[in-house]
């Protein structure tokens, strides 16, 4: 673990701890599933000064590329709209990613979505990156990361704060956040409202965001009330289907979306994606003894939304259009459709936590979580070219039946000192899993119906801890996680290859110094996978990738951090990870559109997508004078193939990326009620790198060869953010 404090030059965090002895502070108790020096697992902790000093509007993603092992990805270039994140070659369908101890990931995909929830990182109190399975978490299972989100906590005093930032790409992001304090010592009402918007890198790639914010709260010594509404909503042009590595090097701002009815006219102007996500959280928690916490989070996340596009020469009898020639013979038209998707996840944890003042047991947790969700997926047709007795605006012409899933899950951990230095964690789960859905079935012509899946997962964890000196920590451990497929791994696979659970064995070992000027852990990590859900080369009529089993893969590696303080106003941090991914035995394969069928091909050891041999980061940070810092920051990723069959062809080039931050802090002496003021400015790399962080990649048989197509995320070159905040 290495923590930064105020010390080193970040902006304190707002939550006021001198509260935390006289009332319960809710800090206090979303613990549950955050991993401790205890764990023998490997973490990262950033506070919300940290989070803060790097907040100019861009996504949560962005804000975490300092840590070990990540590398992000934007549509857009500019790391606003749709953006993500992958640790250790994992991306966010296998990260865990929770608000609260509240599970965020999609039921369905899996998968996070952090454009609806923008400017989320201004309600930060503290974020955890567990590295590896970790800990027991609720949701679905960790199997590569857990993002562990927090959000502000209690402050004494009332507050007001006006954070305004803006540059390059038509980019502007307010944000107003205000709290009332401590409120008769006991009641605390906290707000914010933020608006995010930018024209992206990445041609007609814009983003229009807004966020809410409230809680209300109410703590006394032993109890714990706390009601939370979040609530973003998103308009984004679609930039999701990337470039065409044939105008990589000649038009890299092109945006093929709403391009469809030819290039001959104008794109579609509403070729959007449009979706509101609301998070309803309310927390009760009771200190039944100075050792007993109890808590319960009744949650309910509603989302509902779509995407429309313009889709030219389609067929007639997909959309209940009655041809306009009774022969057939033209058939097809061009329309306007809307996809859409609204969802509940809905449910309760609870997490039963015992810190026991003497004997061995140091601490014990029993947890869990019931989540309950609905999804609804359907299509409308708003507007057809030509055709008899088109239906009216908005009629459906796909509608399948309601998704049910049910996610039940409980944990038991405790950490127990054998001896004076030597610490065992131990950590077991049982996780039963429910999917109710629309897929294939096994009979002719690929036809649907609905369907019950079970699972029951088994996840036991077991780590070791040494404290070899006052300073020094050594530990090891070993995880088990098992995970069930994604809603298209089913939807885009006949019953007969339908993909089964996939299992992670994960061991970790390393050692760290967490205190002094010089902070450092080196981790090593071996990820040994059983069934891994791998890209298949395959994409659904959406884009979105199908996955196959693989009997034998792994991840290897070796991470490193250090931070260190040589004096008060200097901070030098970097971190890196060299790993090696492999799958053992992989079958890659191709529609065959001359013989029928798919033509496969067999690799003895292969790469895995998208997993960097090497990532590595700095931060260079330095007070010229009080109050004024001015810091280098970059990061490095080695070459990322596209699929699974290790061709530099279809791959990511290495990546160096420079960029440069000054910010300045003012305190005016409460001027006009005005306790600080800070300016700063953050330059994106500097040195103008046409770099390319994401991409995908197709392929199949014509004409006795295999034909690939190949499609990058370009990013940003030199661009820059500036923000102006006011704290009274």
């Amino acid at each position: 673990m290495l923590a930064v404090g105020p010390a080193a030059g970040q902006v304190p965090a707002p939550a006021d701890t001198s509260i935390a002895r006289r009332i319960l502070t809710p800090e206090a108790v979303v613990t549950a599933t955050r991993a401790t020096d205890k764990t023998g697992t490997s973490y990262q902790n950033l506070s919300h000064g940290q989070v803060q000093a790097r907040n100019f509007g861009q996504d949560l993603p962005y804000l975490l590329d300092q840590t070990p092992s990540v590398t992000t990805t934007s549509d857009a270039g500019t790391g606003i709209g749709y953006t993500g994140l992958r640790i250790r070659g994992t991306d966010a369908t296998r990260i865990n990613v929770m608000l609260n101890g509240v599970p965020v990931n999609e039921a369905e995909s899996h998968g996070v979505f952090f454009v609806d929830l923008p400017d989320l990182a201004s309600s930060v109190q503290s974020i955890q990156v567990q590295r590896g399975a970790g800990p027991s978490t609720n949701g679905a299972g960790a199997f590569g990361a857990s993002l562990n989100v927090e959000t502000l906590g209690l402050r004494s005093k009332a507050y007001a704060e006006i954070n305004n930032s803006a540059g390059s790409f038509g980019t502007w992001k307010s944000t107003l956040l205000a709290g009332t304090g401590l409120i008769n010592g006991h009641f605390a009402l906290d707000a914010r409202a933020s608006r995010v918007q930018s024209e992206g890198y990445v041609d007609r790639a814009a983003s229009r965001l807004k966020s809410l914010y409230l809680t209300g709260t109410y703590s006394d010594e032993k109890t714990l009330l706390r009601a939370l509404v979040l609530t973003g909503y998103e308009t984004t042009y679609q930039s999701w289907y990337g470039l065409a590595d044939s105008l990589l090097h000649k038009n890299r701002r092109y945006n093929e979306a709403g391009t469809d009815a030819g290039q001959h006219r104008p794109a579609y102007k509403n070729q959007t994606d449009n979706y509101q996500q609301d998070y309803y959280q309310f927390l009760v928690s009771h200190q039944f003894s100075s050792v007993l916490n109890l808590s319960v989070t009744p949650f309910w996340t509603r989302g509902g939304g779509y995407f429309e596009e313009y889709k030219a020469n389609q067929d007639f009898a997909k959309y209940g259009i009655v041809p306009i020639s009774p022969t057939g013979l033209d058939s097809l038209t061009d329309v306007i459709r809307r996809r859409w998707l609204k969802t509940d996840l809905y449910g309760a944890t609870f997490a039963l936590q015992a810190h026991p003042a003497h004997g061995r047991i140091t601490a014990a947790t029993l947890g869990g979580a019931v989540v309950g969700y609905r999804g609804q997926h359907f299509d409308e047709l708003t507007w057809a070219q030509r055709g008899q007795h088109i239906p009216e605006s908005g009629t459906r012409y796909a509608d399948e039946p309601l998704a049910h899933k049910l996610d039940v899950n409980v944990y038991a951990r405790v950490n127990v000192d054998i001896v004076e230095k030597l610490g065992v964690f131990a950590d077991l789960q049982q996780r039963y899993v429910r999917y109710e859905l629309f897929a294939p079935d096994g009979r002719p012509n690929g036809a649907k119906s609905q369907q019950n899946i079970n699972f029951n997962f088994l996840n036991p964890k077991f780590g070791l801890t040494w404290q070899a000196a006052e300073h020094l920590q050594a530990y090891a451990s070993l995880a088990v996680a098992r995970r069930e497929p994604t809603r298209t791994d089913y939807t885009d696979t006949p019953a007969d290859r339908r993909p089964t659970a996939e299992t992670l064995f994960n061991y970790e070992l390393g050692v760290r110094r967490s205190t002094g000027p010089v902070q450092a852990s080196l981790n090593a990590y071996y990820m040994r996978y059983r069934d891994q859900l791998v890209l298949s080369g395959h994409l659904d009529d959406v884009g979105n990738p199908i996955h196959t089993n693989v009997a034998d893969s792994y991840r290897a590696g070796l991470e490193g951090q250090v931070m260190w303080q040589p004096a008060r106003i200097l901070l030098l941090s970097g971190t890196a990870t060299a790993s090696r991914n492999k799958i053992n035995h992989y079958t890659d394969y191709l529609a065959d559109y001359d013989q029928g069928g798919e033509k496969a091909t067999t690799y003895a050891q292969t790469n895995i997508a998208f997993s960097p041999g090497l990532t590595a980061a700095y931060t260079a940070e330095v007070e010229a004078r009080p109050g004024l810092k001015l810091a280098a920051l970059a990061r490095y990723a080695s070459r990322q193939y596209l699929d699974n069959t290790s061709t530099a062809s279809r791959s990511l080039a290495s990546y160096y990326v420079q960029d440069v931050r000054v910010r300045y802090l003012w305190h005016p002496d409460h001027f006009a009620g005005l306790r600080e003021v800070e300016l700063a400015v953050l330059v994106n790399n500097v040195f103008a790198s046409e770099y390319v962080n994401n991409g995908y990649t197709y392929g199949y048989v014509s004409g006795g060869q295999a034909q690939y197509f190949t499609y990058y995320y370009p990013q940003a070159k030199t661009n820059f953010l500036a923000s102006l905040n006011l704290r009274f």
